[in-house]
């Protein structure tokens, strides 16, 4: 277990969840216009929106560092360990977000909650299937699409977008929680406990 805490150095990703959190606290309800394909050629966006992306990379970084050999030779749930880690971070985020909301100090603290929920759970996703480096590419590219093609004519974000939809918005909410859930599945699946060694059994 200490292994495995300090080859996957969990705190990194406990830092970035204390950024995010700060972030949140600070930038509030600033705004920046971006380009994008709308009929006026431009979208206006939260910066908030962005405040999740240290996280997931953070969450990448450390799910790709695999444990040394006395570790990873030994029967240990490696998955189920990883898995609990991000489902203790994304718990975290929550209670973190509630007291920021209940302090009244930033409107937007659900919606960005909601947002570092899904893009974790896609980012561990599409790790379990391609590897951190491109769940890093994946998270910051779901960003990057929405803002460009994430509006319609009427300016408003399609839902499909999830983290450009109201923070009260139901289809966001279940589809953050299906693609968390995915998350976590996929992370406790992606390392399975290997066959611990027996010793040497002499020659056959």
């Amino acid at each position: 277990m200490s292994l495995w805490w300090t080859t996957r150095r969990w705190w990194l990703a406990g830092g970035a969840l204390g950024l995010f959190l700060l972030s949140v606290e600070l930038i509030g309800e600033y705004r920046a216009t971006v380009p994008a394909f709308t009929p006026i050629g431009s979208a206006t966006i939260k910066l908030m929106l962005f405040v999740p992306v240290p996280v997931c990379l953070a969450l990448a970084y450390c799910a790709q560092r695999f444990p040394p050999s006395p570790e990873s030779t030994a029967v240990r749930p490696v998955g189920v360990y990883d898995g609990f880690a991000v489902v203790v971070l994304g718990s975290l985020a929550v209670a973190g977000v509630a007291l920021i909301d209940a302090l009244g100090t930033s409107p937007l603290a659900w919606a960005a909650g909601r947002n570092l929920l899904f893009l974790i759970g896609l980012t561990m996703t599409v790790g379990a299937m391609a590897g951190s480096t491109v769940s890093g590419v994946a998270c910051v590219g779901w960003l990057v699409l929405v803002t460009l093609v994430g509006y319609g004519n009427d300016l408003h974000p399609y839902p499909w977008t999830v983290v450009l939809r109201d923070a009260t918005d139901p289809v966001a909410g279940i589809a953050t929680g299906v693609v968390f859930a995915l998350g976590v599945a996929a992370t406790m699946g992606r390392h399975s406990p290997l066959p611990g060694y027996t010793g040497y059994t002499g020659w056959r």
